[in-house]
């Protein structure tokens, strides 16, 4: 009986020992793999949530990188121009950004499986890996999401994507309000106000106003947008307003607040949605200098005006009578084709009305503003010249001459038959900047003032539009039909002391719409 008792104790014993020592495993007092300890198959991962930029998917670090990345691939361009009524537009844009749908696609998910896959195979034990119903630590997913996003963002190229949208815009009487933003900002919600500041510098909307090309007059301009004043940074601070900055573009102004601007006289400026002119007066060599720089959103606000609107009238008007009747904004005096000039190649409304290129310049206007130049003796026929103004789209012609400037050069000649180049005359003359920009110029004398009661040969005409950076430069007539009208008044002295009557302006004109 007391070998049964010592056999039972020493079972029990043990028992006791090996429970002992299974407690102990259990409790951590040895390390084994979890696929030890846990011999059963790894529950399957629960659906991993799409990589997307948003606090709720990522931590602080990881919405710090997306908006760098975000930032960083975000561009969007205008293509082309504005179309437009005036009061509504619609403006193509190219946009592309980082796709957050492609940076959590194209094997996103099996990457992420893989570094959990990692982890769990790194992992010394279950609780490391999972919570208590089976699904992933939250610490575990985002540690690996890290990894993934950082090596995508590393190659963010990869997973860009781009858009056409077409913008929509209202005006409402002070700027252009963009209609449907929504359109710019896909995984982008700041992406307007980005744009907003891309098109500060590069205008937005240099939208196209335009004028019937048989319209006899231009839309009246508003009198609130008239400016006169003797300092020049009042101007200065005018054209960086929207609509300036639109109509500026790149092109570099004439005009600039240094100037030296003649004693007493003032700067003068109106300005809209389609166009901009700017008016001073500066000595050049010993004269009174009158000049005008003037943007147009489109050719077709560069015009000529003749007398009656009917070609050889015999009713003649003054610049400023002509300005009153046409709705100009400027107003120069033309090329007083009417004044028994048998010279060069007049053309109105797109017809020849004379013939004779053998002996003068002749500067045609197409219907896009630009100036081309036909110099006297070229040969060419009638039926050319025909072809020729069908091919450039020519809308009218200024016959007097000569060409001062071509392709930036002075080309003023010694010689020429009309005009009295060599002698001492008020002149007048039309230039092109650049597109859809102008400079006008006349140069007078002015007895009142000593220091400028000179006047000008035709070299000097040339030498002043040169050296203002003119393209091309065409001579008007001078003596006294040089004159600048702006808002409808005379605005520089006049040869001979009176304005005259003649038979034809060129005229800027507004196209805004009008109330």
């Amino acid at each position: 009986m007391k070998a049964l008792k010592g056999i039972f104790l020493v079972l029990l014993i043990l028992v006791v020992l090996i429970f002992g020592v299974l407690v102990w495993q259990q409790l951590g007092g040895e390390k084994n793999p979890i696929t030890v300890l846990f011999p059963t198959p790894t529950p399957a991962p629960p659906t991993l949530e799409a990589p997307a930029p948003s606090v709720s998917m990522s931590g602080e670090e990881n919405q710090r990188l997306l908006d760098l990345a975000y930032a960083d691939c975000w561009q969007a361009e205008a293509l082309g121009e504005a179309s437009s009524d005036g009061e509504k537009a619609v403006l193509p844009v190219h946009v592309t950004l980082l796709n957050a749908d492609a940076l959590a696609g194209s094997g996103a998910r099996e990457a992420m499986l893989e570094k959990l896959q990692a982890r769990v195979d790194a992992a010394e034990r279950r609780s490391d890996i999972y919570e208590e119903d089976g699904s992933y630590r939250r610490e575990i997913l985002q540690d690996c999401f890290d990894a993934l996003l950082r090596e995508r963002l590393a190659e963010k190229e990869n997973y860009l994507t781009s858009r056409t949208p077409e913008l929509r815009y209202r005006y409402d009487g002070e700027a252009w309000q963009l209609e449907n933003p929504e359109e710019l900002y896909p995984f982008r919600p700041d992406a307007a106000e980005l744009f907003a500041a891309v098109t500060a510098e590069q205008p937005l909307l240099p939208l196209r106003y335009t004028l019937p090309e048989d319209a006899l007059w231009g839309h009246v301009p508003k009198e609130e947008n008239f400016v006169e004043t003797e300092d020049p940074y009042e101007i200065a601070a005018l054209l960086e307003k929207p609509e300036a900055r639109a109509l500026i573009g790149e092109e570099t102004l004439v005009w600039n607040p240094e100037l030296p601007f003649v004693p007493g006289t003032l700067i003068r400026c109106y300005l809209d949605e389609s166009i901009l002119c700017i008016l001073w007066q500066e000595p050049e060599n010993n004269c009174m200098g009158t000049f005008a720089e003037t943007f147009v959103s489109d050719g077709s606000q560069l015009r000529r005006k003749i007398s009656s609107d009917e070609p050889w009238s015999f009713w003649f008007e003054r610049t400023s009578d002509f300005a009153r009747d046409t709705n100009a904004v400027l107003a120069v005096g033309g090329d007083f084709y009417f004044h028994d000039r048998n010279c060069g190649v007049a053309v109105y409304q797109r017809q020849i009305l004379r013939f004779r290129p053998d002996n003068a310049d002749t500067c045609f206007i197409t219907a896009d503003g630009d100036m081309l130049f036909l110099y006297r003796g070229d040969g060419i026929s009638q039926a050319e010249t025909e072809q020729f103004l069908q091919d450039n789209d020519v809308v009218f012609s200024l016959a007097f001459g000569p060409v001062l400037v071509d392709e930036g050069v002075n080309v003023t000649p010694d010689y020429y038959p009309w005009g009295e180049i060599d002698m001492y005359y008020a002149r007048s003359a039309l230039g092109l900047l650049g597109r859809h920009h102008y400079l006008t110029m006349n140069i007078n004398c002015d007895t009142t003032r000593r220091e400028l009661d000179h006047l000008p040969n035709l070299q000097d005409a040339g030498y002043a539009m040169a050296r203002r950076g003119c393209w091309k430069a065409y001579t008007l007539d001078g003596g006294q039909t040089a004159t600048t009208a702006f808002h409808y008044a005379l605005i520089n002295p006049v040869q001979f002391g009176q304005e005259k009557a003649i038979s034809d302006i060129i005229y800027f004109a507004s196209a805004a719409p009008e109330e």
